[in-house]
């Protein structure tokens, strides 16, 4: 593609913005395009030089009085204006105990006010934030800091079961051997400095959050010129398969792709037109699109942002999209399924709501769910998005005005500005709609894993490309469609079998909520089909039940061997991912008691 040819579609009368979709399909009707699978988002929106607290000025003076932030659980509510006085608190306090352009400030907690107010403080003074899963223990907590090299960590005193300060103790024994309000030494943390406690309490070795505020009362700052390339967020990858790598992410990256989904969904026009949007966010914000749909987005797009808990609560989600009036709602599919089953509850005089726009990601959404939204959310259209933490995040969507067909079939269109392309063992390019492993990339990848040379040389080649460990197909109209992780592949006696083939299959049975299909060890045939179901409340449902459902619709070797109804459901990590590898674990457990 010319820019003489991409300039002659863009300049069309009467268009003020003509989308990716567009302009490829404009362009292969007219040039020769290889059937090999490789995929590009041209565009005429231009990539611009954003950074994250750039941005945020920007709304502050544009829209000072507009609401910003709402924290239900703590009922806190915040205009940009008064959002920005904080942040500016919270900077000169950073400034007081020594943090400098570049250093990294961890952040170890549930959803809350302080987390936003950290977001865009740290990204104001050029620090890096580490976002941490509030859940960890001290072994997981241990590699994180050291791992990020984190100088100074944000965190409360408990949160459920966890007593932070005392895990950080089973890391240090000494690390609260000193008087409060005074830096930390530890030879095991080595460059760990401050610890600040949101609390009322004064703990040894460590600020209160009061404290650390009164510090910064006297102090002033100054705004380092922050380059839009710079790192400016760690976000630890899921941690399903060995330990969390660190993915270094940018400004230029992070605002740029938010941007462009807020743009696919048609959000931004809204906003050109008046029309102000709600965001719902049951996501963590240590989670990539916990950060970009529903912090970064809304702040771009001028809109207020709704935390309805500090973690994912479906009966708290579901009071602020209906007395909130949200328009905007997002989440994985267990997080889609479980508000769902609180809001089909209430009686229907309460189960008025706004909601216009939802978003699934993390995980592939299969059609009985998305059939399911539709019919209790009949205003509302549900979209499709991929991504993943490396690539800040997403580089497939759905538009708003996509068909049904488009969108129950695909993870959507090759995003903006993002190339693609699906290979097979040997790295070639496979034909289009033939499976392989999807590659990336363009503007929106990872500045790489913090510390990791290595780890970060094994994901992207030197030719720029990342390597997704992600089985997809893509079509020549742009579209494309996972099949599941390459790890995930069933190999049956030579077969290859993709487990959301037969997921999607088993959650047509009338009795079946949910199914995660997997492979486990066989002597004979290498591997063998294992899924573990969740059945409807209320429904009865045996193996030889469901066994016999499938004959006859799919192929025998795609029946399950073994399935296991599981009663507790499935196990997750905090971001709403289901656990394969423990359910795998606990299935050859299962059968090797039975045998």
């Amino acid at each position: 593609m010319t820019n003489s040819s991409l300039l002659k579609i863009t300049n069309l009368k009467g268009l003020r913005y003509i989308n990716s979709r567009q302009i490829y399909l404009r362009l292969s009707k007219n040039y020769h395009w290889s059937k090999y699978s490789y995929l590009y988002g041209a565009s005429s929106n231009p990539l611009k030089p954003y950074t994250i607290g750039g941005v945020f000025n920007d709304v502050v003076q544009q829209n000072p009085d507009r609401e910003c932030l709402v924290s239900r659980h703590e009922n806190k509510r915040y205009t940009f204006a008064a959002m920005d006085i904080e942040v500016d608190k919270l900077c000169r306090s950073f400034n007081a105990i020594g943090l400098k352009h570049g250093d990294r400030v961890g952040i170890w907690m549930p959803n809350c006010v302080l987390y936003y107010k950290a977001i865009m403080a740290t990204a104001r003074l050029g620090l890096i934030l580490v976002t941490i899963n509030p859940a960890y223990q001290s072994d997981e907590l241990k590699h994180t800091l050291i791992l990020a090299e984190v100088k100074c960590l944000i965190t409360l005193e408990k949160f459920k079961t966890q007593n932070y300060p005392e895990i950080l103790e089973k890391i240090d024994s000494d690390i609260w051997n000193r008087p409060s309000n005074t830096p930390i030494k530890s030879k095991i943390l080595p460059m760990l400095e401050s610890v600040i406690f949101d609390s009322e309490n004064c703990i040894n070795g460590a600020y209160n959050l009061q404290s650390l505020l009164d510090m910064g009362c006297n102090s002033n700052y100054s705004i380092p010129k922050i380059q839009p390339d710079e790192g400016c967020i760690i976000q630890f990858t899921s941690g399903t398969t060995g330990k969390p790598k660190a993915a270094l992410l940018n400004h230029f990256a992070l605002m740029n792709n938010a941007h462009f989904i807020m743009k696919r969904v048609g959000i931004e026009d809204d906003i050109r037109e008046g029309k102000l949007h709600k965001f719902c966010n049951p996501m963590p914000l240590f989670h990539a699109s916990g950060l970009s749909i529903g912090v970064l987005g809304p702040l771009i797009t001028k809109s207020t942002v709704y935390l309805p808990s500090a973690h994912f609560d479906p009966k708290a989600t579901v009071d602020v999209l209906t007395k909130e009036k949200c328009t905007f709602m997002f989440g994985t599919p267990t997080i889609h399924l479980d508000t769902m089953s609180v809001f089909e509850k209430l009686p229907p005089e309460q189960q008025d709501n706004n909601i216009k726009i939802a978003i699934t990601g993390g995980a592939t959404c299969s059609p009985n769910l998305m059939n399911k939204f539709r019919k209790m959310f009949p205003r509302a259209k549900i979209l499709s998005l991929f991504g993943m933490t490396e690539t800040s995040p997403c580089s497939f969507q759905n538009f708003i005005n996509d068909s049904d067909e488009q969108i129950m079939s695909t993870m959507g269109f090759i995003h903006d500005h993002v190339e693609a392309k699906v290979v097979d063992t040997n790295g070639h390019m496979v034909p289009f709609g033939t499976p392989g492993e999807l590659l990336v990339r363009g503007y929106l990848l990872m500045n790489g894993y913090f510390n990791d040379e290595e780890k970060t040389k094994e994901a992207i080649d030197s030719n720029g490309w990342l390597h997704t460990g992600d089985q997809f197909v893509l079509y020549e109209d742009g579209y494309a469609n996972h099949v599941g992780r390459l790890k995930e592949m069933i190999i049956r006696g030579g077969e290859n079998l993709f487990p959301k083939e037969i997921e999607y299959f088993l959650e047509s049975h009338p009795m079946i909520s949910q199914v995660q299909v997997y492979g486990i060890p066989d002597q004979r045939m290498g591997e063998e089909v294992c899924a573990s179901v969740i059945i409807k409340k209320g429904a009865t449902v045996t193996e030889a039940d469901i066994k016999a459902y499938s004959k006859g619709k799919i192929s025998h070797f795609k029946i399950p061997k073994y399935i296991f109804i599981e009663k507790d459901g499935f196990p997750l990590t905090a971001s709403g991912k289901v656990q394969k590898h423990i359910l795998r674990e606990m299935a050859i457990q299962r059968i090797s008691s039975l045998t």
